[in-house]
């Protein structure tokens, strides 16, 4: 009767010590998290931006073909922001960390801006579609998301 309660009483300890024990690298799961967010939007604007770049350098972008476009890519850049959002502020840490989430999200910035640029470049006249479509709060906020999430990456991507 004495064994059965030890016995019991060290089965629970140790599945209470082993449950709280369990989460080893969180710091891991969220850089993993962000690249995959980094990740997603790099796919969505993977598709959006060519369709961009081919109307604006064909002249065949008018306000009715590019106007989904820049409302997918808006819903893109916001989507992505969501989901930085619902991140815990400052849960990715350190310089390597740091680094590889810029190394990821540098490109799809610089993918969406080299775009846009395009089209404003080859279409001026569209350009004033940014506004109505937010696109500037949009990036905007994507980059914000970002820096609060992993601590140091504002600077890291002002350096690229």
């Amino acid at each position: 009767m004495f064994f059965s309660r030890v016995f019991s009483f060290a089965v629970l300890s140790l599945s209470v010590i082993s449950a709280a024990a369990t989460p080893v690298a969180p710091k891991k799961r969220a850089v993993t998290d962000v690249l995959a967010v980094v990740g997603t939007l790099q796919s969505s604007t993977g598709t959006i931006l060519p369709q961009i770049d081919s109307l604006a350098n064909s002249g065949k972008a008018t306000q009715a073909n590019i106007s989904p476009l820049l409302a997918n890519l808006v819903d893109a850049l916001n989507t992505a922001s969501t989901s930085l959002n619902a991140m815990q502020a400052n849960s990715v840490t350190g310089s390597s960390n740091a680094k590889e989430v810029s190394n990821a999200a540098a490109p799809v910035v610089k993918n969406v801006a080299t775009s846009l640029n395009n089209l404003k470049a080859n279409q001026p006249e569209l350009a004033s579609l940014f506004v109505p479509f937010g696109i500037d709060t949009a990036l905007n906020e994507l980059l914000v998301g970002l820096d609060v999430v992993v601590v140091g990456l504002g600077t890291l991507l002002s350096e690229v």
